[in-house]
Parts: C-alpha cells; structure tokens; sequence
C-alpha cells in the first residue's frame, strides 16, 4: 500500500521527528524489528516479548491497509473520499472510529480558533500543494475555495452519522492520520502481548517501555535548521505508552515574487502562514492529539502559540527561526515539567 496518507499529509504538515536513536545491538538478541513501506512512507517496529516478527509484521500490512482504506483521500473507495464525494447535506452514516476522529477534529477546531481545520484542502489545491508544482493563486481562487472551507460547516449527528451543511465540503484527515496509524500500530503491539516497544510511521513515534537492556528509547528532535547541529534527543519513560508527534513548515514550501510561502495555510485568510515558527514537537499519551495540536500551534505562530499550548496543558516544544540566524528551542510549561529532566542537549551549534 502506498501514497494514502503520507501524501495526503503533505498538503497540511509534514512530520519532522527525527528516526528514533534505539537500534539493536548484540547486547539485546530479544528486540525483534519490522519495517515496510505503507500510506507513502516508511514505518518501523522495534519490541520486545509478544508475537514473531512474521507475524507482527503481517498484522501491521493489514492494519495500515485498513486505515488507508478509512483515511485516504488518495483512493476514490476509501470512506473518507466517498463522504467528500456525497453531494448531500443529510446525515451520512460513518463508522464510529472514523467520526471519534471528526470530533477530536472539531475540539481542536475551537480550542485554536479555527487554525486547526480538516476542512483545508480545497485551499491546499488551489496553492498546489497536494502535487509538484505549487503557484500563487489568485485572489478569485483563494476566495472560491474559502467558500466551502471550514469545520463549522461539518456537524457530528451521533456516534456514527456526520453531516455536511455545505455540499462541496471536503475533509482532509493528513494531519492525524499519520499519528494516528502510529498510535495503532503501539496498540497493535500491545495486543499482541509487548509492553516495550517503539512505533513509528513517517516520522511518527509511539513508544512505551524501555529496550531489553533497561535503557530508554531515546527519539531525536529534528533541527529545523540545516547548517546549525542536531536537535536534542527525548528520552521516553517506560511507564506509559507515549507519543512524540512533529509538525514542520520547512521542507515543502513555494518561492515566488521574493517571498517563500511555507505549505502550512491558514483556513481563516485563505494563504500560508508567515512567522519564525517553522517547526512545533508534542509529546502526550494519544497520538492523534498530539498530531492535530502539533499542526494547530504551527499554524497559530510563536506567541499565540505559545499560550495555547500553556492554556491547553500541552507539552510542546517549538523551534523559531529568524533569516541566517541559529533557530532557538523554546519549551512550554507542561513539557519543562514533565519531560525537562529527560530531554537531552541538542549538539552543538555552527560556530
């Protein structure tokens, strides 16, 4: 299965987490690995106890083709594309997983005063986003796409019904359906008799436990900033099931008329943001908030963002980076009490 959600994901956010710093080693012969191709990414497994490796490796293929076929809107069968296409604004029946998703959707919706919003993607066309060759739209287009954007225009009925009060509206689900797949496949692990074992999918990282050896799984927080050394490493605590999600604007972005217009578009002006915030980590137990929060504050920009993620009890790491200058690493209330004691130093900076 491939280009599902990862490509889907690119129009909104791409994730930055660096590869998780565990490997085996021969000190360790009992952590099995896993690693394949699905939703237009790579994803890896690292665990210890529990199933096979033929066996967790199967589980995996089926559950990331799943999600894809819920998710995808690269694929006109999936769920998700078949609601966008209904030309209707009755309720339509949708399994229970996929409207939990919509309504965590919408809480995040409000709690960042419509940044955060699925709804994005007829914007995201219009700039070129979703394919090779993004380009300045013009006001006409930007204004048309407005039209039919935005969450409010999506009311959840029940458990199991949603309803679109704009025919045309759309939903674009890339920015938690990566960390999402993530924090399945940690429970697909659990399922399967592990309680320590890393997870990740583009980037994406759920972790729980420690390695055999009694070390932590430690995941690298990507610098930002080409030229200015590596990020610092988290190290994960082994009690809980834990996910690392990371949001960028620095790596899709179009030039023109001598401005870069990053990939990360505000649904409430129609035209991507432009601040020094390029890149937002949150680490917390559900993968699927930590993603949407992690889009939410990149979009927000470094002050309001700031806030947010201290209103909002998130823990948040937030990279700034202003023209040539060295990108500086701020850190919410939440993360500096509960995880500054297991962030180790980044490397050192460019002389």
């Amino acid at each position: 299965m491939t280009g599902g959600l990862r490509r889907m994901r690119a129009g909104i956010a791409v994730g930055a987490v660096a590869a998780a710093v565990a490997c085996t080693s021969s000190s360790a012969p009992s952590l099995h690995a896993v690693s394949g191709v699905a939703q237009g990414t790579t994803y890896s497994l690292q665990w210890a106890g529990g199933a096979s490796e033929p066996e967790i490796a199967a589980a995996a293929e089926r559950e990331l083709a799943r999600i894809d076929e819920l998710l995808s809107n690269y694929r006109a069968d999936s769920t998700l594309e078949q609601f966008n296409a209904a030309p209707s604004t009755e309720p339509i029946e949708l399994p229970s997983e996929l409207v939990a998703l919509l309504a965590l959707a919408k809480r995040i919706h409000g709690a960042s005063d419509g940044c955060f919003d699925p709804t994005v993607r007829p914007l995201v066309r219009a700039w070129g986003f979703d394919g090779d060759s993004p380009a300045v739209p013009t006001v006409a287009a930007i204004d048309a796409a407005r039209a039919v954007v935005g969450l409010d225009k999506l009311e959840i009925v029940d458990a199991t019904h949603a309803r679109k009060t704009v025919a045309g509206l759309e939903i674009d689900m890339a920015s938690i359906g990566q960390g999402y797949s993530a924090g399945r496949l940690g429970e697909l692990l659990e399922r399967n008799g592990s309680a320590a074992y890393l997870a990740e999918i583009g980037g994406e990282v759920v972790a729980r436990g420690s390695k055999p050896d009694g070390s932590a799984w430690r995941i690298g927080i990507e610098n930002p900033v080409a030229g200015f050394g590596l990020g610092p490493a988290l190290r994960m605590p082994p009690a809980a099931r834990t996910a690392v999600i990371t949001s960028g604007s620095y790596r899709h972005y179009l030039e023109a008329d001598g401005r870069r217009f990053g990939h990360i578009i505000d649904p409430r002006s129609g035209w991507p943001v432009e601040h020094s915030l390029v890149s937002v980590t949150v680490v917390g137990a559900d993968a699927a908030t930590a993603a949407g929060w992690a889009t939410a504050l990149l979009c927000l920009g470094p002050r309001v963002a700031s806030v947010t993620a201290d209103r909002e009890g998130l823990a948040a790491l937030l990279w700034t980076a202003h023209d040539a200058e060295a990108p500086t690493l701020a850190q919410s209330r939440a993360f500096a009490s509960e995880w500054r004691e297991l962030l180790d130093e980044p490397r050192s900076a460019r002389p």
